[in-house]
């Protein structure tokens, strides 16, 4: 009897230790190592940095040794074009890029930067966040969110003076393929630049003015010395999107998850403070340079900043007809 009676009790003891066992080997347990790379390098660029702070040191330090990003490098590392499609891929786990450089993968997503509601709208149930993201798990991504989010973010730059929409005709203005379409719907002549030949188009008069070059960036590059008016009525928001291997963040714990999303969503909230922060600061340079800041009459500039829109979204509806409908009128915010 006192045999028979002893087998239960030692098999409530060994179930006891074996539960008492689980925490012990779960804190032991290798902490999960993710990579990210950026559209640029971290090393030179204070808004990777900013980036850094806000949301990979964030995630570092609230995950408490249970999963830890690193830093792979810029462009030097994936080349920007390439990110994406490494991301997609597995071969790095997150990415900071511009959402154009891997639309092709993720089809639609461009459309992105032509938001016009607030962060706190975009991310509300069944919004624009989700649908963006469900445009970005075809192509094996998840979409965590803004990298910079920058509004009026590219600003019309300029040798020659515009107060008219008739002084459009003719005006010769630079651009990247960002701002192309609006260009063309305001009746002015493309020039296709790099961002890199910004500056010697300027100074040498090959254009009238830029179309796609933010006032951060002019003043960081030089070009706001060859910069003699700036038109201020900014459009579309920056492009720059934080995405995720998708099948990397499924296989997160769910804690985990919410852990990025939650420190996504505080870190979009303090790079859009800290990107108006260097856009006030750029204003001002470029003002002590000389540069003439002004603005267009109500009418004409209604005029200018809905044909930019309008122009890239009929762009994108011919490209992504069945996905660009639905996106618009979530970022509209008609």
């Amino acid at each position: 009897m006192e045999k028979g009676r002893s087998l239960p009790i030692l098999s409530g003891i060994c179930c006891m230790l074996a539960v008492a066992l689980v925490p012990v080997m779960d804190s032991c347990a290798a902490p999960i190592e993710l990579s990210w790379v950026s559209i640029v390098s971290k090393n030179n660029n204070p808004e990777m940095q900013a980036f850094d702070r806000a949301f990979i040191q964030r995630v570092n330090e609230r995950a408490k040794g249970e999963l830890f990003i690193k830093y792979r490098g810029g462009p030097e590392t994936i080349t920007a074009f390439d990110q994406g499609k490494a991301v997609q891929k597995g071969v790095v786990d997150i990415a900071n890029v511009a959402c154009g450089f891997y639309e092709p993968i993720a089809p639609g997503v461009g459309g992105a930067m032509l938001t016009r509601i607030p962060l706190e709208e975009e991310r509300k149930p069944g919004g624009g966040y989700d649908f963006l993201n469900e445009l970005h798990k075809k192509g094996g991504l998840y979409y965590l969110g803004r990298g910079t989010p920058a509004d009026e973010y590219f600003a019309l730059n300029l040798r020659k003076k515009v107060q008219s929409r008739q002084d459009f005709v003719g005006l010769r203005l630079g651009t990247a393929t960002v701002s192309r379409a609006c260009v063309e719907a305001w009746g002015a002549t493309v020039v296709s630049l790099s961002m890199d030949e910004y500056y010697t188009a300027m100074e040498h008069g090959m254009v009238d003015g830029i179309a796609s070059c933010p006032w951060t960036l002019l003043v960081s590059a030089g070009i706001h010395e060859v910069t003699k008016y700036a038109l201020d009525h900014g459009f579309y928001q920056s492009t720059l999107a934080v995405i995720m291997n998708l099948d990397k963040f499924n296989k997160l714990p769910k804690h985990l998850q919410t852990l990025m999303t939650e420190s996504i969503i505080q870190s979009e909230k303090e790079m859009r403070t800290y990107y108006a922060g260097i856009k006030a600061d750029a204003k001002q340079k470029m003002a002590k340079s000389g540069i003439e800041f002004y603005k267009f009459p109500p009418d004409t500039a209604k005029w200018f900043l809905d044909t930019a829109y309008n122009a890239a979204w009929e762009y994108q509806m011919k490209r992504y007809p069945d996905v660009t409908p639905k996106l618009k009128q979530l970022l509209s915010g008609k």
